[in-house]
């Protein structure tokens, strides 16, 4: 697969083969939407499609905040377009859903999620493929298919119970109501 790469040299984000060792090709994308290699950060000029850098980070957001959509979309926060690639450089260009190459995963790490954020400690920074996205929506749909069966299943029980309940207190009035009547015959 390939990876996001940094050159060292001019800053630029080139697209390369992913070699597995880190150094150029670890990236932490951290709580405040930094995606950061060796100590910068990630720029983005949402006026220049092919303008993006590495520089020293600000912390201002904007230019260097990120975003991680759940279908693995990476949002620049200063303009809402979508990181993507040529095949040799970054772009930041407009999001569009039907192409494979606006979509990323991130492998080898840990993943914390925080608000809107994740926290990324990464070994490798790839694009998702289709298959991918489609296999993590289908799970993400037997997710939530759990979750339907589970409030149902939930919800039947407890009308069940109540039922159980309502003959029983039947059950004790007609009882009450037949030892009273007995005391009466007495």
């Amino acid at each position: 697969s390939s990876g996001i790469n940094a050159e060292y040299g001019g800053h630029k984000v080139g697209v390369w083969s992913c070699h597995g060792k880190g150094y150029n090709q670890f990236w932490k994308l951290l709580l405040t939407g930094e995606i950061k290699n060796d100590g910068r950060c990630l720029d983005g000029d949402g006026e220049n499609p092919r303008n993006i850098m590495l520089y020293e980070c600000h912390g201002l957001n904007g230019n260097q905040q990120w975003f991680i959509t759940e279908e693995g979309m990476v949002k620049h926060g200063g303009s809402g377009k979508c990181l993507t690639h040529d095949g040799r450089f970054l772009l930041l260009l407009p999001c569009d859903q039907n192409d494979d190459r606006f979509y990323w995963k991130f492998t080898g790490g840990n993943v914390e999620v925080a608000k809107k954020f994740y926290a990324i400690h990464s070994k490798q920074f790839s694009y998702r493929t289709k298959a991918e996205r489609e296999e993590v929506q289908r799970e993400r749909e037997r997710k939530e298919k759990e979750k339907s069966d589970l409030k149902k299943r939930e919800k039947q029980e407890a009308e069940e119970k109540k039922k159980k309940e309502e003959k029983e207190k039947k059950m004790e009035e007609e009882e009450r109501a037949r030892k009273e009547k007995e005391k009466k015959k007495q």
